[in-house]
């Protein structure tokens, strides 16, 4: 690599936004193309968004050729598209952003798995630095302006309600099990609804499903020991998107879990109730739970062999997912709505 190359590099690392973590996989995550494209339009003085006429100038190559690399640039989340009625101009995106999609589309297992889980911890500390002050605020009962994701844990049966009352659905893979790897659950999972969902096939990524087989997806998430999440005020602030999340991969819980934010953000509206007596310990809940609410006490080591091992439940590690009561053979759980988002 000769210095020009590596100048070049250095500059588009520093325009985009590139951790340290990752810059050494600079050359498998973007093309030379997309890093000219980049520099191009940080350079411009005003920094203000270029049509393809322009960038073909910048470049010194035909319209055509520039408007497809803006296209293919947008489609691979390493620029920004705007339209209006100037026209359609395009502005680089940030690398934070970028890593999603890459994680979820591009080449993110040719990266040594010990430089995926320091990438993957960076972009959590990213995630909690973008949200905190929103998470405290939240915290602290205040209004917030920033669009917190994964607003709340949902059941099961207002997921459905949610998907029947969408227009289209489109599905992808959840960028948070692509990232962490932390768990085998499945990872083409996540559901955006509506104008989320247009947007998404119009960017050319997400698979269309119907009503009937996003239905069928959540159900098999939800067995497979997915929680939901999504905005639980959609009839009033519209579809967006539904998260099916574990606690060991997807940054909303984990963050939640360094911010101490449970309840808060995101929102647990339900709480386990468990009825002991209909309890037959068969400790399906156990398996299920994220949270260990549902947990073994294992006992003392000379109790007699029938108090040996008992099942604990710890209301105050209760997410409200409803996993547990979904699978219980005997009914003995069911999720009580807490009282504060009664009126939600």
């Amino acid at each position: 690599m000769d210095t020009s190359d590596s100048d070049r590099r250095q500059q588009f690392a520093a325009s985009f936004r590139v951790w340290p973590e990752a810059y050494p996989y600079l050359d498998l995550m973007f093309s030379e193309d997309e890093m000219r494209l980049v520099l191009l339009l940080a350079s411009q003085a005003d920094a203000r968004p270029a049509n393809a006429q322009e960038v073909a100038l910048g470049l010194g190559i035909p319209e055509e050729q520039a408007a497809g690399l803006l296209e293919h640039g947008y489609r691979r989340a390493v620029l920004d598209r705007q339209e209006d009625e100037q026209g359609v101009t395009y502005l680089p995106a940030v690398f934070y952003r970028f890593l999603g999609h890459f994680a979820k589309f591009g080449q993110w297992d040719l990266i040594p798995a010990d430089a995926r889980q320091i990438i993957d911890r960076r972009y959590l500390s990213a995630f909690v630095d973008r949200h905190r002050e929103s998470i405290r605020k939240k915290m602290q009962g205040l209004a917030t302006q920033d669009d917190l994701p994964n607003d709340a844990v949902l059941l099961l049966p207002e997921v459905e309600e949610m998907l029947r009352a969408a227009a289209d659905i489109v599905v992808q893979p959840c960028d948070c099990r692509r990232l962490g790897q932390y768990c085998g659950r499945p990872v083409d999972t996540c559901l955006w609804l509506d104008e989320s969902a247009r947007q998404t096939l119009a960017r050319g990524n997400g698979r269309r499903l119907t009503v009937d087989e996003a239905i069928q997806l959540v159900r098999w998430a939800d067995d497979q020991g997915l929680m939901h999440t999504g905005d639980a005020a959609w009839q009033k602030h519209g579809l967006h998107a539904i998260c099916n999340c574990c606690a060991c991969d997807c940054y909303p819980f984990r963050a939640a879990q360094l911010m101490n934010s449970r309840g808060y953000w995101p929102r647990n509206r339900y709480v386990a109730a468990h009825d002991a007596e209909r309890c037959t310990d068969c400790g399906l809940c156990v398996d299920r739970c994220h949270f260990a609410a549902f947990r073994w006490d294992e006992g003392e080591a000379d109790a007699p062999a029938s108090r040996a091992r008992q099942l604990v439940f710890d209301p105050g590690r209760c997410w409200g997912c409803g996993l547990c009561a979904n699978t219980c053979p005997e009914e003995a759980i069911t999720m009580q709505q807490v009282p504060e988002w009664r009126n939600l």
